[in-house]
């Protein structure tokens, strides 16, 4: 008897932990700048829930999340501040001061290295995220605003919307090293995880220009009018691209080159970004304070929630954590 209860009792803790593992302890939060009401609104996306308002300074914009060091970062554009979160308090702790109109940001990969794209001065401002100082500056070309880094911490990517450019610097020197001409008002750009693909969003001539980072070969397609930004999928076989007069977000088949669907969003739908753990996309939506939520396994609109005045969530919005 003592055998077959043992039995029972291992064959029982076994299935829980099984059970254990299947649920995926981890998960996703999003942080959304909120220019209209300087507020940032966190979303446990796992819950679909606004967990947090935070008040920063005026008028942000950019956002970039730091998951090794527990931070977000926000551009205040009227402020010329960083606001720095606290990602496990969700409070501000510092505020640093920019000589200029801060827009696009972006976080290196390993967290050890802060990019603002100052849109008036046409600059770059390179920042240590731990001790909060300005390190280097560089020109680029007119108007910078999207910027992202590559997986490998080696090379910065910067739109320079007002030149129709796509300026790449190395991450270390922030000496320029190539400039690839795209379509007109480029804004938004993303990465593939691998650092392979580049992806620009070209505003007024509603296109996304694919571009291969090896061979800097182009590719464009069309999509809807007057796109935003743009996000990959951890695959990096499909492509969600905010088209903000259309109110909706084209999807492309990476491969294929070609948009497979639409998906109707909130009012002027600008930052976009993917959520690899819960397998979803978020919109931020500037004309209708909300945030869509896509299933990208369907593709279908399955949840919009109420954030803040005029949001933006420009940048690296999502931030993956086991808390």
């Amino acid at each position: 008897m003592h055998f077959i209860f043992r039995t029972l009792f291992n064959m029982l803790l076994c299935m829980m932990l099984a059970s254990c593992a299947i649920e995926n302890p981890k998960n996703s939060f999003a942080y959304i700048t909120n220019q209209g009401d300087n507020t940032v609104s966190v979303i446990d996306i796992k819950q679909q829930k606004v967990t947090h308002t935070i008040k920063v300074d005026k008028a942000p914009v950019g956002i970039a999340v730091a998951d090794k060091i527990n931070r977000a970062f926000v551009t205040n554009v009227e402020s010329a501040t960083i606001s720095v979160i606290d990602t496990q308090s969700n409070t501000v702790i510092h505020s640093i001061p920019v000589d200029g109109s801060p827009v696009g940001v972006a976080i290196s990969p390993d967290n050890k290295k802060l990019y603002v794209a100052d849109w008036f001065s046409n600059q770059v401002i390179m920042v240590n995220p731990v001790t909060y100082a300005i390190t280097k500056k560089v020109t680029v070309e007119k108007a910078p605003a999207g910027i992202v880094v590559s997986p490998d911490n080696q090379q910065l990517y910067v739109a320079a919307r007002d030149s129709n450019e796509i300026a790449i610097l190395n991450a270390e020197s922030l000496l320029i090293i190539k400039r690839i001409t795209v379509g007109e008002h480029p804004f938004g750009i993303a990465i593939s995880k691998d650092g392979n693909s580049l992806y620009s969003v070209n505003v007024y001539d509603n296109t996304i220009s694919m571009i291969n980072t090896n061979t800097w070969r182009e590719t464009t397609i069309e999509v809807g009018d007057h796109p935003y930004c743009v996000a990959a999928n951890l695959e990096n076989n499909t492509l969600y691209v905010t088209n903000t007069l259309d109110e909706s977000v084209s999807v492309i088949d990476i491969h294929k080159k070609k948009i497979i669907t639409t998906v109707e969003v909130g009012d002027t739908p600008e930052g976009i970004y993917y959520d690899e753990i819960n397998k979803v996309v978020l919109v931020a939506n500037w004309g209708s304070n909300t945030v869509s939520i896509i299933d990208t396994q369907r593709n279908k609109l399955i949840n919009t929630l109420t954030v803040g005045d005029k949001p933006r969530a420009f940048g690296q919005f999502i931030l993956q954590s086991a808390k």
